[in-house]
């Protein structure tokens, strides 16, 4: 986004800008990661701060909030995806506070679900699930029968972590009737990725947890479901295929099919190459202490070898 000298009064196109460079933004980390964007993210975020201080009308204004709200959202994605977790928190910080301010129920959902994923991925399940009920509400204040999928489902992955198959199980299955009852297509752009291949991916990742907490033979539900996503997802989501070809090679070695771990695991790691987030590369690691524990295999030992290999790019 070019950085011009803020005006004194500004109008619809002024936000419309920022809005166009958030999706352009948006779409370089998920093809190549946050670390291809998070400076340029970090940057337009700050300038854009500073429109506050024009005139505009009312309309304007809240417009103006919720695209604020909207890149400090997607900055504390790409910090996340990057490593830099007290930067993200201080993204999403400020952008509840714009969501609010706007009265933007949907968005506040959004940002407590990126908030709680940045939990859930460091383990930290029980706090990720007061984060997700936190986005409930607000989807539901909202009314988004999307948003509340998107945080079911997610909220399903946290239980299923914890080895509560009850729970991961309800929540599943709710996240699928909220989503079925959805206007997809209507979804804004900081939730589009959200679709029916992203929740097939999900949907393979809480059985693949519920594989490694409960019990192995939910590989039979996590392989069809992940490999239905990996299959669905346009080249544009490349993040999103690499980490369900991930979770797909551990079942695959889970069920002890290892030349196709293997070859799953290879794809995988192809991805991690071309995208720069670390979400990615610490996914990779538990796939190669699993491989590890097979290492009789000459498969297995290949993929733990080529794991051990891979660099980030970050």
């Amino acid at each position: 986004m070019e950085q011009r000298r803020v005006p004194a009064r500004i109008g619809v196109r002024d936000v419309v800008r920022l809005e166009e460079e958030t999706e352009r933004l948006r779409g370089m980390d998920y093809r190549q990661g946050g670390g291809a964007c998070r400076d340029s993210v970090i940057v337009t975020a700050a300038w854009s701060d500073q429109l506050l201080r024009a005139k505009s009308t009312a309309a304007v204004r809240t417009r103006l909030l919720v695209a604020l709200a909207d890149i400090h959202n997607l900055a504390g994605w790409t910090c996340f995806d990057t490593g830099l977790e007290q930067a993200a928190s201080r993204q999403w910080d400020r952008a509840l506070e714009l969501a609010a301010e706007a009265g933007h129920d949907e968005l506040v959902a959004n940002i407590h679900y990126r908030s709680g994923r940045m939990r859930l991925h460091n383990a930290r399940r029980r706090e990720a699930l007061e984060i997700f009920e936190l986005g409930v509400v607000a989807a539901k204040r909202a009314g988004s029968r999307h948003a509340v999928a998107m945080l079911r489902a997610n909220e399903a992955w946290a239980h299923a972590g914890l080895g509560d198959q009850g729970m991961a199980t309800i929540r599943l299955r709710q996240a699928h009737e909220e989503f079925d009852r959805a206007a997809v297509g209507e979804a804004p752009g900081w939730a589009r990725f959200f679709d029916e291949t992203d929740l097939s991916g999900m949907t393979g990742v809480v059985h693949t947890e519920l594989a490694r907490t409960v019990d192995p033979s939910h590989t039979a539900m996590a392989i069809p479901a992940l490999a239905a996503a990996v299959a669905g997802y346009s080249e544009g989501m490349a993040r999103s295929r690499a980490l369900s070809l991930i979770a797909l090679a551990a079942n695959h070695l889970v069920d002890g099919d290892f030349d196709e771990a293997d070859a799953v695991g290879e794809r995988a790691v192809g991805l991690a190459c071309e995208v720069a987030s670390i979400r990615v590369a610490d996914r990779l690691q538990p796939l190669r202490h699993l491989a590890d524990r097979y290492r009789g295999d000459p498969h297995a030992r290949a993929l733990a070898a080529r794991i051990a290999a891979f660099t980030p790019i970050l």
